[in-house]
């Protein structure tokens, strides 16, 4: 007999997910999907039907599943490298840069633009 699946909306999906990801990073999870320490691709199933994208809380499940699967296979891997190796195992560095914060110069920098070009506006009479 035919299963029959409770379609949801991404909406609906990410309020029933952990954490309480965005409509959007769901989006980008069905569309790009994230990449696993191994580096495998791994994606939300969904459908489309008409211009709305849906999917299921089985999917979402299954989709949390397949990429923890996939970096435990990448941990194991580096498990049994060190063992070989004789090193202790370490996890991948970071690879992004932290954020800077704005330096007192950045902001001054920008307050002059901005100042100048209220001058320029005023001038032509805007």
């Amino acid at each position: 007999m035919h299963e029959q699946t409770q379609h949801i909306t991404l909406t609906e999906a990410a309020k029933i997910t952990p954490g309480r990801p965005s409509t959007n990073c769901l989006w980008r999870w069905c569309r790009r999907g994230v990449m696993s320490r191994s580096g495998q691709r791994v994606r939300l199933e969904h459908v489309r039907i008409g211009g709305k994208i849906f999917t299921t809380a089985r999917w979402v499940e299954e989709f949390g599943k397949a990429l923890a699967e996939a970096d435990a296979s990448y941990f194991d891997l580096q498990d049994q490298d060190a063992e070989t190796s004789g090193e202790p195992a370490r996890a991948r560095p970071r690879r992004r840069t932290p954020r800077r914060r704005p330096t007192s110069r950045h902001i001054q920098q920008r307050q002059a633009a901005h100042d100048q070009a209220n001058r320029e506006l005023e001038e032509a009479g805007l």
